[in-house]
């Protein structure tokens, strides 16, 4: 399973970095928030520092977090399209333990069985958590082993945050490494790496079309992939997901 945790670890940095070499142009997803629903169909919402008033045929959530396609009309107003609730694990942005790509992999690198250090970590924080939000989201990684889930909170680029889960799985008879991931303007991405005998496979599922055409630019620059399956899947969900009985605790 370590072989295949650091091939995944791969293929999440070329995820990161297809992203961070991509200069801002409408083609990759936008991270907002519901504000205020106004009159009619008319929302505010709130685009980095931005308000900005919008009409949605879709119903949605008062201080809901979304993913949406920025885009703009011939006479030059803004739009908003297909857009698509953020999971419930990316509700508050202040993170109490987010790994960096050199813990990260420190972390692979001195654990034979991540889960079980994963969950010696966790226990002793818990003890020492500093808040009610600290002590749930530490609980929520600790409920998530219990789902043979391994959760992982990053941060990356010295400012940007992200999720990566991890679960061992077995599709007949053949042993695969199923993830999940959420980094800034990529919106979530699910999939499964395979080590056959004759080589990796990596079969990958994401939210925008754009999206998949940027990763089928970049993933062809694993050596160690022999082959790629890339799909658009709107309904992409957590391996686990935090609920909001805990996620509303705040102290």
């Amino acid at each position: 399973m370590i072989k295949q945790l650091h091939q995944l670890a791969q293929v999440q940095n070329t995820l990161q970095n297809s992203a961070k070499t991509t200069q801002f142009n409408a083609t990759l997803p936008i991270k907002l928030e519901v504000m205020e629903k106004l009159q009619g169909i008319r929302y505010m919402l709130k685009v980095g520092n931005t308000a900005m008033k919008t009409k949605s045929l879709k119903e949605l959530q008062i201080g809901g977090k979304y993913w949406a396609m920025m885009g703009r009309t011939s006479t030059g107003s803004i739009t908003l399209s297909n857009l698509i609730k953020q999971p419930n694990l990316l509700k508050d942005s202040n993170i109490p333990l987010k790994l960096n790509e050199k813990t990260l992999e420190q972390f692979l690198k001195n654990s034979e069985n991540p889960f079980d250090v994963m969950k010696g970590f966790l226990t002793e924080r818990l003890a020492n958590a500093e808040s009610k939000w600290e002590f749930a989201f530490l609980s929520h990684m600790l409920m998530s082993l219990r789902h043979k889930v391994l959760t992982l909170p990053l941060r990356y680029d010295d400012s940007k945050d992200g999720f990566m889960q991890l679960k061992k799985k077995r599709i007949k008879e053949q042993e695969c490494l199923e993830f999940y991931s959420v980094f800034s303007n990529l919106g979530a991405t699910w999939g499964l790496l395979w080590d056959f005998k004759e080589g990796v496979r990596l079969d990958i599922s994401v939210m925008y079309e754009s999206v998949a055409n940027l990763l089928r630019r970049n993933l062809d620059t694993l050596a160690f992939i022999q082959k790629t399956h890339i799909n658009v899947n709107s309904n992409i969900v957590p391996l686990y997901e935090f609920s909001d009985s805990l996620l509303d605790l705040e102290g």
